[in-house]
């Protein structure tokens, strides 16, 4: 009887071929037969009357007849001698097969004339490298099942883990062992006579030559593997050696060509990682990989779900899903890919999709486009002008003086820099400011009070401008209430040669310096001083400010307005809102002059590259439907922690006066803080959002969200505003940084200016 410890199971990958015609291997076997705990599987017979069918394709054999051809077969061929005993050490099984070429000729026969027997033959010369033994099993199972090359080599250092079990053929009895070991196992099961070499480390620089080139070159590389920087260098060794390399994804099937056997100067990633090499991907993290493996794959072309489950790793799950029905389809894909390449037939570089959400689709209903509200007309505008006013200028500024003034006003900060203002001088020299009301439509201009303190900004920069000017000039507001589309009027009454003494006049050389700075730079508190100076700019309005600098507190903060972004992003106007204020290239925001430029972000490639997979609105509509997108409230986070500080103006009532006297306020405190060397970032959405829902029945919001809404407002206040006896009208972060990357755009001043 043999010992089981003859047989080290767990180090055992290929099985082990006992022939016939060898005495030590009949020894062997006899041994192993007469073990209690080896399982023996005899069915030659069975294999020959195959065989024999195959050898005679035309002919149709009864079952008497099959068996009598056997045992003739048998009483000229000494059956004890024939084939092989074939022992699999991990299950103790000792099996009993054809010879090679019969087994062979009687396992490809249903390939005929799918692959041809000539085509059979040259694949049996063709060598196969596999790296990644997850989507890369499956590709290696039905390559082996088609015996698609005559061997494979395939890498993986990782273990079998219960979390791999939703598309990995194998069992929980196989938890712990080397991926590629099961691999190799199951392979041998289909076809003990198929080469397989395996490399239980991985790639790495020290072995990749040998993967690629020991033994003979490969014919076919074939990359799953899961780390960006063996990517490159396995591409790069590959193209050096002209070996093609497949590639699929598992999402949306995306099979990748690259065929470096015909296009040796073809760039890896078809050129869209640039010029990066190997050794740049070395030393990056897990999170600095994101973006370029974002680009290697394609925002534009993932999958919806996958979107999703991007912006949800490491908040509802651990990793990226990969699903059985996706990695077998993957394995089709590439086996099928790779029998056409080796065997000469046309298989270009470049992506190809086998789509099967696209293939099987409901019918939706046609969308149809929101009409376009018509632009309003000068008349319209001109509409709005009060009826019946004395108001009159005395003195009549000439077009460029205007034209200079209105430049300057139009720098003021505005929601999403929508610059929602229309400005008419009248025949009596008065400039008027309407609200231009389809520039400002948004979730978060409710009742217009985002749009009012734009309008306060605007009308203290022309206070500002007009005295360094020389003009003397007093500023009317005219609206009374909220919905008015008159806000205010400008009288001039006369010009000096000098300019003109007036409150805070040392802000004025703040207003070209102004702008906003999202850049998240080492945190510095702001000085006390400097401090109880932003207050007091407010003060002289009737404005409070309040100030939040503790960086414990701050953390408390940062939540709470990342899950407000996180819901206005899934209220279908506050996307619809998001998506229409980014300008998503420089071009884009040179063509509109309006909107966020996505550069003034200053989003590094990670978050920039969840951004992009939030342009998609299956994908907020999947968070939306499944209370999802939690990763979106991180991406603030260094917003507020690297924070000087946090600051809210508040007023004593809701109303539009106190609205523009906050914006005129924000433009004093905006102006001081840019030329003390400060930096300032609106965080406001909240704050809108939590009047509307406080102030308004139908929101947009579900019961759900508006009790998440509720909640967050009452942590708020117990960082601002803790007795609740003050309006917060709006919050900016402050802090020390750097030059922003990008100002925004302006749209000139015609465009938004009617002279009567």
């Amino acid at each position: 009887m043999l010992p089981s410890s003859q047989f080290d199971f767990y180090r055992q990958i290929s099985p082990i071929i006992y022939q016939l015609n060898d005495l030590q291997d009949c020894l062997m076997v006899k041994e192993l037969l007469n073990t209690p705990y080896v399982r023996s599987v005899d069915q030659l017979d069975s294999q020959m009357a195959e065989l024999i069918k195959a050898k005679n394709p035309a002919k149709s054999y009864s079952d008497i007849e099959l068996s009598k051809l056997v045992s003739e077969f048998f009483s000229e061929n000494n059956r004890e001698k024939y084939g092989v005993w074939v022992f699999y050490p991990w299950k103790n099984i000792l099996v009993r097969l054809l010879p090679e070429e019969e087994f062979i000729l009687v396992r490809t026969q249903r390939n005929n004339y799918k692959i041809t027997s000539k085509e059979q033959n040259d694949l049996r010369k063709k060598k196969i490298g596999i790296i990644g033994l997850s989507v890369g099993q499956s590709i290696a199972f039905a390559i082996a099942l088609e015996r698609g090359c005559g061997e494979l080599r395939l890498a993986d250092f990782d273990t079998l883990e219960l979390s791999n079990l939703n598309r990995i053929k194998a069992g929980v009895t196989d938890l712990g062992v080397e991926k590629v070991v099961i691999a190799a196992r199951e392979i041998s099961e289909i076809d003990p006579y198929l080469k397989v070499t395996v490399f239980r480390d991985g790639i790495s620089e020290d072995n990749i030559d040998d993967f690629l080139s020991a033994g003979g070159s490969l014919d076919v590389l074939i990359d799953e593997c899961d780390s960006l920087d063996i990517k490159a260098l396995a591409r790069e060794k590959a193209k050096a050696k002209h070996i093609p390399v497949l590639m699929e994804t598992s999402d949306r099937g995306m099979l990748d060509v690259e065929r470096f056997d015909l296009e040796p100067e073809r760039a890896i990633f078809h050129g869209l990682i640039g010029d990066l090499k190997f050794t740049d991907l070395q030393g990056l993290t897990s999170k600095q990989k994101v973006p370029m493996a974002l680009k290697i794959t394609g925002i534009s072309t993932v999958s919806t779900r996958m979107k999703v489950s991007l912006l949800e790793v490491n908040q509802t799950i651990a990793s990226w899903p990969q699903l059985a029905s996706a990695v077998y389809l993957g394995g089709a894909t590439v086996s099928h890919a790779s029998r056409k390449l080796l065997l000469g037939e046309k298989v270009e570089s470049g992506r190809y999709y086998v789509d099967l959400d696209e293939l099987i689709k409901k019918e939706s209903e046609p969308i149809t486009e929101a009409a376009k509200k018509p632009v309003k007309t000068k008349a319209e505008f001109v509409d709005f002008l009060p009826a019946g006013d004395n108001l009159k200028s005395t003195y009549r500024l000439n077009e460029a003086e205007l034209t200079y003034l209105l430049e300057k006003a139009n720098t003021a900060p505005s929601g999403g820099n929508s610059q929602p203002w229309k400005w008419i001088f009248d025949k009596e020299g008065v400039l008027h400011l309407i609200h231009d009301k389809d520039k400002s439509e948004s979730l978060l201009d409710f009742l217009g009070t985002g749009s009012l303190l734009a309008f306060g900004a605007a009308l203290e920069i022309i206070r500002l401008t007009g005295a360094n000017m020389g003009l003397a000039l007093s500023i009317h507001y005219q609206i009374s209430q909220f919905g008015e589309d008159l806000i205010a009027s400008v009288l001039f009454y006369s010009k000096a040669d000098s300019s003109i003494v007036v409150s805070h006049d040392d802000l004025t050389e703040g207003i070209d310096l102004r702008c906003t700075n999202r850049k998240n730079d080492k945190r510095e508190l702001v000085s006390t001083e400097e401090t109880l100076a932003f207050k007091s700019l407010a003060e002289d309005l009737g404005v409070t400010l309040e100030v939040i600098d503790d960086l414990e507190v701050l953390g408390e903060l940062a939540p709470i307005l990342g899950g407000m972004d996180r819901l206005r992003l899934l209220h279908e106007q506050g996307y619809s809102d998001f998506i229409s204020e980014i300008r998503w290239s420089e071009k884009e925001a040179l063509e509109t002059k309006d909107g966020i430029d996505i550069a003034t972000l200053e989003m590094g490639n990670v978050e920039r590259a969840a951004i992009g997979l939030v342009r998609d609105p299956g994908t907020v509509e999947f968070f939306r439907k499944n209370d999802l997108g939690y990763g979106l409230t991180k991406i603030s986070d260094q917003t507020i922690l690297t924070a000087g500080a946090v600051m809210m103006l508040q007023a004593d009532e809701y109303s539009p006066e106190a609205f523009l006297k906050s914006g005129a306020a924000l433009q004093r405190i905006w102006m001081k803080a840019n030329l003390c060397g400060y930096s300032i970032q609106p965080v406001s959405a909240s704050l809108f959002i939590f009047h509307r829902v406080n102030r308004e029945k139908n929101t947009g919001f579900n019961s759900a969200e508006k009790t998440q809404i509720i909640n967050f407002k009452s942590q708020l206040n117990t960082i601002f505003n803790l007795k609740r006896q003050k309006e917060e009208m709006f919050m900016v972060r402050i802090n020390k940084a750097s030059a922003p990357s990008m100002r925004s755009f302006r749209r000139d001043v015609s465009d938004s200016l009617i002279i009567l």
